[in-house]
């Protein structure tokens, strides 16, 4: 008995749900893909997790993200269902018929295809594979149903192969090596530091640190996977709570936060008020009372720069503009000031203000209580090898930048 199969790691149907899990980000949408009930779906991801001893995917921001040995799973399997779907592509030029090859063959199929092909009769092929004559014919009508055309032609002393047979036998022996050398190829994985480091940022911040530290991270340890995404406090920290994410920074918060999560403070800042380098309000305004009529680009509602906007309004007995024009990024608040006559509340550390675009300039205006602190929020439970190195690295970015600052010429 040879059973050529035993050693492949993953059904070619594990294939199809890993791969479209990928595509779709959640069971739920691949099973509507696949036309699969969604236990279905999630009980071939779980079976090929534990056949692999590793997991795939793990939750992420938008749905499941692969892992990093979950990422040669999934290459491995697009190589496999490719080589499937460019032969379906070329058997579909024999007929008109809709074919199923790429939705229902299993290894099977295409192994005991072969073998006929090979040895030249059902009889020979159901002694070579250990399996009943009745067996063998019912799987070749099973895959000639999928294909739409006829396998065989039968001759006296067996079974002679069309074209169809022809090209299903030459898949199986081009796509056979890589299912089996899958499981080899996990294991010769090099030893190194592999993961997902997912991080959250928070509207208006940390744009120049978050990359340098993530270059320097990618160029030691080209096995984890990097992962920045944008959005407001309440999202971000749901998504740290739910291990969506791994970090999220930002401005920290003066009140209270969620008792699962933690504040680490990064670099001190302050606020600042910006318009076009050729504004007039760079001549005329001397005190917030100058400002109260300008047009206003703030952050949105909810975070601390939106409060201590308004409370610079308040301050001063003015209530804050209602048509402020609210922004999600720094780089584009920024390119809107310059374009526009419209004044802009961001926040700088010194070494950025003293770099400002030439086109922007500060208005010499004292604010009241202007500093805050550009900090990182953890989770106080679930913290890795991998957050404590970004840390690390986002720490020497700061200090490389404050070096800078103090070794330039005034």
């Amino acid at each position: 008995m040879n059973n050529p199969i035993a050693s492949f790691p993953l059904s070619l149907k594990q294939c199809r749900v890993i791969t479209e899990i990928m595509k779709k980000g959640t069971e739920k949408d691949a099973s509507v893909s696949l036309n699969l009930s969604q236990s279905s779906v999630s009980r071939a991801l779980s079976q090929a997790e534990q056949a692999l001893q590793m997991s795939v995917f793990t939750r992420g921001w938008s749905g499941a993200e692969p892992t990093a040995k979950g990422e040669v799973v999934i290459s491995s399997c697009n190589s496999l269902l490719q080589a499937i779907a460019d032969t379906e592509r070329h058997l579909q030029e024999n007929t008109t018929a809709l074919l199923k090859l790429r939705a229902y063959v299993e290894w099977r199929h295409l192994v005991t295809i072969e073998t006929v092909v090979r040895v030249g009769s059902a009889s020979l092929a159901a002694q070579t594979l250990g399996m009943t004559q009745p067996a063998v014919s019912k799987t070749l009508k099973e895959i000639e149903n999928m294909v739409q055309q006829p396998l065989f032609s039968r001759a006296r002393h067996g079974l002679i192969p069309n074209t169809a047979a022809k090209q299903l036998a030459s898949l199986w022996l081009r796509i056979s090596p890589i299912a089996q050398s899958l499981q080899q190829t996990l294991q010769s994985l090099p030893n190194e530091l592999t993961g997902r480091l997912s991080v959250g940022m928070l509207s208006f911040s940390c744009q120049d640190i978050v990359p340098i530290a993530f270059a320097a991270i990618f160029k030691k340890h080209s096995g984890i996977r990097l992962q920045a995404m944008q959005g407001p406090y309440h999202m971000l920290a749901n998504a740290l709570r739910q291990g969506e994410i791994d970090c999220f920074l930002g401005l920290m918060r003066k009140g209270p936060i969620h008792p699962e999560l933690i504040e680490l403070p990064l670099l001190d800042i302050q606020y600042a008020l910006i318009a076009r380098a050729d504004h007039p309000v760079h001549d005329y305004a001397k005190t917030l009372n100058d400002l109260t009529n300008e047009r206003w680009i703030v952050a949105r509602h909810g975070t601390p720069i939106r409060d201590y906007f308004e409370s610079l309004f308040y301050s001063i007995d003015n209530k804050p503009p209602i048509q402020a024009l609210e922004m999600l990024t720094f780089a584009s608040s920024e390119e809107l000031v310059i374009h526009s006559d419209a004044i802009a509340l961001l926040f700088y550390d010194d070494w950025n203000i003293k770099q400002l675009n030439p086109r922007l300039k500060q208005i010499p205006i004292c604010l009241p209580n202007p500093e805050c602190t550009l900090g990182i929020t953890l989770h106080r439970e679930h913290q890795s090898t991998l957050i404590q190195m970004f840390i690390e690295e986002l720490q020497l970015s700061i200090n490389n930048k404050l070096t800078s600052k103090k070794n330039s010429p005034a």
